[in-house]
Order: structure tokens, then C-alpha cells, then sequence
């Protein structure tokens, strides 16, 4: 976040959006995880795959996002190119992780047989 900010042109508006989105629903998920409220609600809720469904919405979109922010800094040049082909470069990083965890999230929902 820090890297792209702040938004210089349009393709970094839209990096942003998805980076902030993602991290506060990131940050959902680990409290509903820490503080235990998937087993305190009796709600018929199939916890793995809303979650699934999240973070390959997450993965899609950071996909497009870090590819807009690629392109719409790579042929300008001027204050603060470098930081906004870091923050892309770590917007890559980050669709792999959320990639990554697409899969183990799949394979369990698989294993689940739900």
C-alpha cells in the first residue's frame, strides 16, 4: 500500500482499491479465525467456502491489479516509478499467496465433501 501511494494516475487508483479491500477482508477472516466466531454463530453457513469464494474473488482480482499497475508504470518515468513497479512487483507476491491459498482452500472444500 505504502509503495503506490499516493495514487498518481488511474491504474494506481484501482491497485489501491484492491489492495486496501483485500486487506481489511484479510483482516475479517483472521478475527473470525482468532476470536473463534465461525464456532460461537449457529448459523448455516459453509464457512470454507464463503472463504474460498473470498479469496478467489481476492485472487482474481489482484491478478488484473498488479498486471494495470505493471503496465500503466512501465513506459513513464519521473518521481515515483520506482515505488509504484515495487508496489506492483509485491502485488504479483501477493496473487501468488492468495493463489496459493485458493488451492488448499479448494482441496479442503474437495475433502469436505460438502
Amino acid at each position: 500500500m505504502a509503495c503506490a501511494s499516493p495514487a498518481l494516475i488511474g491504474g494506481t487508483h484501482f491497485f489501491l482499491f484492491v489492495v486496501v479491500t483485500f486487506f481489511i477482508a484479510t483482516l475479517l477472516w483472521t478475527f473470525v479465525y482468532l476470536l473463534g466466531i465461525r464456532e460461537v454463530l449457529n448459523l448455516p453457513i459453509n464457512w470454507i467456502l464463503t472463504e474460498l469464494i473470498n479469496t478467489g474473488i481476492a485472487t482474481l482480482l489482484y491478478l488484473i491489479a498488479f498486471i494495470v499497475q505493471l503496465a500503466s508504470w512501465s513506459n513513464l518515468y519521473g518521481h515515483g516509478r520506482g515505488s509504484n513497479i515495487a508496489a506492483g512487483v509485491f502485488g504479483l507476491f501477493n496473487f501468488l499467496a492468495y493463489a496459493a491459498g485458493t488451492y488448499f482452500l479448494y482441496v479442503e472444500h474437495r475433502s469436505a465433501g460438502v
